[in-house]
């Protein structure tokens, strides 16, 4: 009976850290990856990365990207006016995502 009891607790304690380690792989999932505005030429800007596990559409991650866009421009009291954009549908192996150039002009 002892063997039984310490087998349960044992299957217990494994299912705990497992649980433990897949949450933690399901958050990292949902985050999008992207890089910061960067600096590219005089005004003119790019931000651009991946989705997150649940963006299959490249035009999802890219709008994402332009509101980020705006916001930034909006911060400096100018508008955003893009540029050049890319953006790529998820596939086999492979997240979607999108980068977007841009300029903050005057409003």
């Amino acid at each position: 009976m002892r063997l039984i009891a310490a087998n349960i607790n044992l299957h217990m304690q494994f299912l705990k850290v497992f649980m433990a380690i897949m949450s933690v792989a399901i958050t990292a999932g949902c985050a999008t990856t992207r890089t910061e505005v960067v600096n590219i030429g005089a005004n003119k800007y790019m931000i651009g990365g991946q989705g997150s596990a649940f963006d299959h559409s490249g035009s999802v991650v890219k709008a994402r990207f332009l509101n980020e866009a705006r916001s930034f421009c909006a911060e400096r009291g100018s508008a955003m006016e893009l540029f050049d954009s890319t953006a790529r549908d998820a596939g086999l192996y492979t997240y979607a995502s999108a980068e977007v150039q841009f300029r903050c002009a005057p409003r």
